[in-house]
């Protein structure tokens, strides 16, 4: 009989962002084993979405009473379950209940940020509550095992993986030119311009403008993204950069032209301090685009080596500008180094965790 996994998302098919990428990158690897995946999300409209054989998706759930009520519904209409998974550790309470509820084994995936600000007592409980844990960085793990108490052999990292359109190709000056990027050197960052999210490091870099103008008249800073913090950065790079030709917004890229826009830039800059992975550097790595980020947060696992990119201080501007200098002139970066991130890697470590998983007993039912 094929495995049944229930999946408790924040979103997942139809919906944008990393963490939807990754719930579709796992889902579709486990999927492909056989299993028969029934997706919960918060947000997301999958209708007209080609999804995975074995996989459906229910239509989303905003409040969250009524996803509470709707999860239980789902469960007991999808009995027997053998996999409770959670996509986000803010619905871990209900993820532990459903799988106390229905026998399953409950596995928990975390990714950065929640891990970091959500250490309510009821989570932390939700979360020691999971048969196996995974997480996208070890930085996020070695958060996640400070301040949970959870067996090390329980959680496991399972990195982002990086799709194969991502790949080394000649740039776009069609594209470069329709989106007004000027002479260059481009620097990108791409992102979401989240109130929530201001670790990101942009404004670092809008201050670092002046100076690096100073060496390369017409660089431009292109920010791709879109978001509700977007109007108040545009401010500050106005009032940081000096110049209103020094920043450009891009709004939202389609992830279609993402590898045009990687190929059409000169270096990929983002300094965030608490990434949990950073799949964009990733990303910009695999279209040879050497890339900066910032220690702290999972970035470290992103941007392994220096054949990538290299990782700053978010607190010091003299060293951001020290790396976009050297940086700039030594070329291209080598995709080589982000090969373990890539599909067949990732596909083969998600189907060992299932396996793991699986061979747990399965716990006594509540409902029994």
């Amino acid at each position: 009989m094929a495995v049944r996994i229930l999946a408790l998302v924040g979103d997942a098919y139809g919906a944008r962002g990393g963490i939807a990428r990754y719930n579709r990158d796992l889902f579709g690897a486990l999927a492909a084993t056989g299993a028969k995946i029934v997706v919960v999300p918060r947000l997301g409209d999958a209708a007209g979405v080609a999804l995975p054989e074995g996989v459906r998706q229910r239509p989303a759930i905003y409040g969250r009473l009524g996803y509470a009520l709707a999860s239980l519904w789902i469960a007991w209409r999808f009995r027997p379950v053998d996999v409770v998974f959670c996509g986000h550790v803010y619905m871990a309470p209900l993820a532990a209940l459903l799988a106390r509820l229905t026998g399953a084994r409950y596995w928990l995936q975390a990714h950065g940020a929640e891990i970091w600000r959500d250490r309510r007592t009821v989570t932390r409980r939700a979360v020691e509550a999971a048969d196996q844990v995974t997480t996208v960085s070890r930085g996020t793990r070695k958060q996640l095992l400070g301040w949970v108490d959870l067996l090390p052999e329980r959680v496991r990292v399972l990195p982002n993986t990086v799709d194969e359109r991502f790949a080394p190709g000649p740039a776009s000056p069609a594209l470069r030119e329709r989106l007004l990027l000027g002479a260059g050197p481009v620097l990108l960052a791409v992102g979401r311009l989240s109130a929530g999210e201001r670790y990101k490091g942009h404004e670092l870099v809008f201050a670092a403008l002046p100076r690096l103008r100073a060496r390369f008249p017409e660089l431009t800073y292109a920010v791709a993204g879109e978001g509700d913090d977007r109007a108040r950065l545009e401010a500050r790079a106005l009032e940081l950069a000096r110049d209103p030709a020094a920043v450009r917004f891009l709004g939202y890229v389609a992830d279609e032209d993402l590898p045009d826009l990687y190929r059409s830039a000169d270096l990929f800059v983002m300094p965030s301090s608490e990434e949990g992975f950073g799949i964009v550097y990733l990303e910009a790595a695999a279209c040879g685009l050497r890339v900066i980020g910032a220690a702290g947060g999972g970035s470290g696992d992103a941007i392994p080596d220096d054949r990538v990119g290299t990782i700053v201080d978010p607190n010091d501007s003299e060293r951001l500008i020290d790396a976009v200098t050297r940086l700039l002139g030594q070329g291209r970066a080598d995709p080589a180094a982000i090969e373990p991130y890539r599909r067949t890697h990732f596909s083969a470590a998600a189907r060992l965790l299932l396996a793991r998983l699986l061979a747990q007993p399965r716990r006594m039912s509540d409902a029994a």
